[in-house]
């Protein structure tokens, strides 16, 4: 049985992004219902701790706080702001013993705290790697915007569970853009663009320093509050990537049956989350190839035997087509 979540389904709490998003609007002195219009957010729901919200509503909102703040730096300051989330989930990550165990606990939680994005995460040599993917079917724009958010909500926390100042390296697989200072005055200076992916970098080390916050009683109080509560597990559109990253070769029709659906149904589920199968395993092969290249070290022929690519010539064409580089350019970077 497949346990994912569909964008329409209501299972978010008003806390987190959606109330950082009214409260950022509104001391910009944006009109909430301005705000809310077309999002199907009315203000009575942001009140009531019981009412549930879809992935769909939270990206409707955020588009529509975006065009509203009309500034370059509403995406760090809401990334900024997330680190004062007062919900159990939140309160796991900040009592947390070490980095270690925030990362461990933000896989577990990342669709009540961080629903729009996915991860896939390696140790190579003094490195930490996490590899950045989306979990819900965004506009380039959108997508772009939501990784400002990210990454300053993960640097912010970094910086509040670490002893000394956490160095970061984020590469971004989009083309620099023209805001660069807001990137580097809230990220640092170890900002890349043009990247064949997007990935955050850390030095291993940084996992098992202590955090100065740290509370073994506060940790497990905040783990209490959420025993009864239904871990939600992962998108559609993330169950879909892990799959096709794990089974490279599959096809639509063998997609659409691991998941239990006609082809049919299967494709317009997937136009409905506003993806196409071919740009999803595209992604997953390009992810794929990058980790068997780089961190492996793998040689060319037996990256394209794993991508069940039995023409050298056409997998250096495809991997050129996925990341604007062939593999021995990439080797070098």
């Amino acid at each position: 049985m497949h346990t994912f979540v569909n964008q329409n389904d209501k299972y978010l709490s008003a806390q987190g992004l959606i109330t950082t998003i009214v409260e950022l609007a509104q001391n910009r002195g944006i009109d909430l219902h301005k705000l809310l219009r077309g999002t199907g957010i009315f203000e009575q729901d942001l009140l009531n701790f019981q009412h549930a919200f879809s992935i769909s509503q939270q990206v409707r909102l955020l588009a529509q706080f975006k065009s509203l703040m009309k500034s370059t730096d509403s995406g760090f300051l809401l990334g900024s702001q997330l680190i004062n989330d007062t919900r159990a989930e939140a309160q796991t990550l900040m009592y947390s013993a070490n980095l270690a165990q925030v990362l461990k606990q933000l896989s577990l939680l990342r669709m009540q705290l961080a629903p729009l994005l996915f991860s896939q995460t390696y140790i190579k040599n003094n490195n930490f790697y996490i590899y950045i993917q989306p979990a819900h079917g965004l506009d380039e724009d959108l997508y772009h915007y939501v990784l400002e958010i990210y990454s300053t909500a993960f640097y912010s926390l970094l910086k509040r569970v670490s002893t000394s100042y956490p160095h970061c390296q984020f590469d971004f697989a989009f083309k620099r853009p023209r805001h660069i200072q807001e990137y580097e005055h809230n990220l640092g200076l170890k900002v890349s663009f043009d990247k064949p992916c997007t990935r955050w970098v850390l030095n291993k080390t940084m996992l098992r320093a202590r955090n100065p916050h740290a509370s073994q009683l506060r940790f497990m109080q905040a783990q209490s509050q959420l025993h009864n509560k239904n871990v939600v597990s992962m998108t559609f559109i993330e169950a879909v990537c892990r799959y096709l990253y794990a089974y490279p070769s599959v096809n639509l029709e063998f997609t659409a049956k691991h998941f239990a659906m006609s082809p049919a149904t299967f494709k317009r589920k997937l136009k409905l989350n506003g993806v196409r199968f071919s740009t999803l395993i595209d992604a997953q092969n390009k992810h794929k190839a990058i980790y068997l290249l780089t961190l492996c070290a793998k040689r060319n022929e037996q990256v394209a035997e794993q991508l069940a690519f039995y023409d050298i010539p056409n997998f250096r064409r495809a991997f050129k087509r996925w990341t604007g580089l062939t593999p021995s350019q990439l080797k070098t970077q």
